[in-house]
């Protein structure tokens, strides 16, 4: 399996495959035939996409970026499926953030244009973009992580589903009447928005006050930020629950930092990435929403190979979520350290 390389990230923030793939109107034929013939090799160099390897089926999974811990079990399940499986070659691709939107739809448009897989499974930054590319692509494509209505298959998390589990349990933890802080990730993004919607149900149901909902964009500093000008505002908080583990160790900070540590705030992460159950396990935060990335990617690319071979393939596979507490943390933690040492 290769990943995106330094070179090919360059290409795309240059906009050299844009503008390969732009269409030549009004050239000859035979002009149109070379700008043809220019812009598939220009494609297939900068993917660096290989041939087919013996019966090895051709895959791509676009991710939102592996530049982070989480894609990182993702990668590993993915690794892990191309190996027992052996009957597939898995490449990896990911945009540089989770804020690049252009380059992941130019990563996958270079894909779907060139033809260059057999299958693909895309983790959308903007659902609506991600959507408009593949539509009418000649290949099965699959989602992974979150969802878009293109996509016959969604591998990952119901994220409402899952959020609702973390707000019970801060429901319960807090009591009713409790003034609860919703830390949303990006604003309109679909699975930050669907987190929301699942705290927002539970901790209702709990009978807790959710005095605003405000965004981060998923960056810790950022978070730390916000949740400055909150204790601020909402001095009397009794729980925050948070859309990202490093949205919630970046309250934690901001709690810290305004000496408010023993006001024994209850903090709610959310994708139960190493760091953050490290954190429930030394007590900087109270829980969090673990996702399962690794059986993500490992699902991802078994249900790639099942879609190339014609397989009927549901709807959704749910890879599942645990909360996670101080009762279970630590053994978890073990199990994380097992698939990414």
């Amino acid at each position: 399996m290769k990943k995106l390389t330094s070179r090919i990230a360059s290409l795309f923030l240059a906009g050299v495959l844009t503008a390969s793939m732009t269409a030549c109107g009004g050239s000859s034929d035979k002009q149109a035939a070379a700008d043809a013939q220019a812009d598939a090799q220009t494609t297939t160099d900068a993917a660096q996409q290989p041939e087919a390897t013996g019966d090895k089926y051709q895959v791509g999974v676009i991710l939102k970026t592996t530049a982070s811990e989480y894609w990182g079990y993702v990668i590993a399940g993915v690794e892990a499926a191309e190996a027992e499986l052996g009957n597939v070659e898995a490449e990896v691709y990911g945009a540089t953030g989770d804020t690049d939107f252009d380059g992941q739809q130019n990563i996958v448009e270079t894909i779907v244009n060139a033809k260059s897989k057999q299958a693909i499974a895309v983790a959308p930054l903007n659902s609506g973009m991600i959507n408009t590319t593949v539509t009418g692509a000649e290949m099965p494509v699959l989602a992974i992580d979150t969802n878009f209505d293109a996509a016959s298959t969604f591998i990952g998390t119901a994220h409402e589903d899952a959020a609702y589990q973390g707000g019970k349990y801060v429901a319960e933890q807090v009591g009713e009447g409790a003034d609860v802080l919703i830390l949303a990730n990006i604003q309109g993004e679909l699975t930050s928005e669907s987190r929301v919607a699942g705290y927002t149900k539970a901790l209702e149901e709990g009978g807790c006050n959710i005095v605003a909902t405000l965004y981060t964009d998923g960056v810790g500093d950022k978070a730390v930020n916000v949740m400055e000008g909150a204790l601020s505002t909402f001095p009397e908080l009794d729980a925050v629950v948070c859309c990202a583990d490093d949205v919630a160790l970046g309250a934690a900070r901001a709690i810290t930092s305004a000496g408010a540590q023993d006001k024994g705030i209850l903090i709610c992460g959310f994708d139960g990435i190493s760091s953050g159950v490290q954190a429930v396990v030394d007590g900087t935060i109270s829980c969090t929403v673990a996702q399962d990335p690794y059986n993500m990617g490992y699902q991802c690319v078994k249900s790639l190979v099942d879609a190339i071979e014609g397989k009927e393939l549901p709807e959704f596979i749910d890879t599942g979520c645990n909360v996670i507490t101080p009762e279970n943390a630590a053994e978890y933690l073990a199990k994380l350290k097992e698939l990414v040492p």
